[in-house]
């Protein structure tokens, strides 16, 4: 069996590797943790990397390197390890009686038959607090829990009284996501999985295949038919991106459109002249697997390049609807859930949910 070595000294993340049952070894990694770019999600992704990378080259072949990284983020700016209480202070007092978000970015490696094997991903969750006073504030950072922890507060410690609402996964606020990596872990370079794909731009000739794949994965009062495709490719391509194998296969794909509003109105799927280019926000139609390729991450990888697509393009923010059961996958990703739409497309019942840059 191989083995898990986690390139963290951190006891909060060792507890849960401990709390599902995962044996480890820990060896800490020592890099600089100095990062050019200000989005909360590329930082913990990169840093969970270069700590894995750093790890992985002291380690024998058929080791899996875990390593991690979580901020706290606030309208955008992101909160470390707070250097001194007034540092902390200050922190405590941005977040209190408001709602921000903890990221966890996680990388998976292992050196294989000359190969160096790698995932990488983060979890998003949203946590509202109550309002704090300063006399609290200054209360909790005399117990000195804030100073090691990414926002100046631990979750599972005493600034737990102030916790309101949580939306996603509890463990990553922690530090960990702990259910994530689990089932990462269990498909992490077995034989079978999926890696010999790419994404690109679509093209006329997959509309066909695309309109097939829609019809596997929605059902026919929500599936969207070829003239819709037609249509869609014709007037808003930049939103238009695929997911293809090694041999040519079509394996999934993303659409939408821009708009002047963040509003999803259901006209917005039928009338593609409604599209406007320089509209701000980013819409999204659909996000598409065949059920043969699904759990391999390609829809996640779809939705990643959606955003980073929409992110060059200057927009101010990716929105979408989806049924309840989709609401984690996307929190995962760096949406936050807004409310119950008004959109009656299909008879069902759709969430909004933005990733606001």
């Amino acid at each position: 069996m191989r083995e898990l070595v986690l390139a963290s000294a951190s006891p909060r993340r060792q507890q849960l590797l401990e709390q599902i049952g995962i044996s480890y070894r820990v060896r800490p990694s020592r890099v600089d943790e100095t990062v050019t770019s200000s989005i909360p999600s590329h930082v913990v992704e990169e840093l969970s990397a270069r700590k894995c990378a750093d790890v992985l080259e002291k380690e024998p072949e058929e080791t899996i390197v875990l390593g991690a990284d979580t901020v706290v983020a606030y309208e955008g700016q992101i909160l470390g390890k707070p250097k001194d209480k007034e540092e902390a202070f200050r922190m405590l007092q941005m977040l209190q009686g408001r709602t921000h978000q903890v990221f966890t970015g996680v990388t998976l490696m292992e050196k294989k038959a000359g190969k160096t094997l790698r995932e990488t991903f983060h979890v998003c969750t949203d946590v509202t607090f109550y309002p704090v006073n300063d006399q609290e504030i200054e209360e909790y950072i005399a117990t000195g829990e804030p100073m090691d922890k990414a926002g100046a507060y631990g979750i599972q410690g005493r600034f737990a009284a102030y916790v309101r609402e949580i939306h996603g996964d509890y463990n990553n606020v922690v530090g960990l996501p702990a259910a994530e990596v689990y089932h990462r872990l269990k498909t992490f370079g077995k034989d079978g999985a999926l890696t010999g794909w790419r994404i690109r731009p679509a093209r006329e000739e997959d509309l066909k295949a695309i309109a097939e794949i829609e019809a596997r994965c929605f059902p026919e009062a929500e599936a969207a038919g070829y003239e819709d495709f037609r249509q869609r490719y014709r007037t808003c391509r930049d939103s238009f991106f695929v997911a293809e194998t090694e041999d040519g296969k079509l394996a999934g794909f993303c659409n939408g459109c821009c708009a002047d509003t963040d509003h999803l109105a259901d006209e917005l799927y039928h009338d593609a002249s409604l599209h406007r280019p320089d509209g701000p926000y980013q819409m999204i139609f659909g996000l598409d697997v065949s059920p043969e390729y699904q759990k391999q991450g390609i829809g996640e990888a779809l939705m990643r390049h959606m955003v980073e697509s929409a992110r060059e393009r200057g927009k101010k923010a990716v929105v979408l609807t989806c049924k309840e059961h989709m609401i984690p996958f996307y929190q995962k990703i760096g949406y936050r859930y807004i409310e119950v739409s008004d959109s009656v497309h299909g008879g069902a019942v759709w969430h909004k949910m933005m990733y606001v840059f």
